[in-house]
């Protein structure tokens, strides 16, 4: 039997696609499933207001800030 193994590159160009299908533009969670961007453009939580389970979801990094020295 053949598998195919995929590099890194394409393994990281995969979790791009599947990141961009699956993330909101509004809140940036990222969702475990794809949402429905074309037909609403958005989670249904910030659509309509319908809460999301915690569990479904990666929340955004928060805004990191990087200090320089004067």
């Amino acid at each position: 039997m053949f598998t195919c193994t995929p590099t890194l590159a394409k393994e990281a160009a995969l979790d791009r696609a599947m990141a961009k299908r699956s993330t909101c533009p509004r809140c940036r969670r990222r969702y475990h499933h794809c949402l429905p961007l074309r037909i609403i453009g958005s989670c249904l939580e910030c659509w309509d207001g319908t809460p999301a389970d915690p569990h479904s979801y990666i929340a955004p990094e928060p805004d990191t800030v990087i200090l320089r020295a004067a």
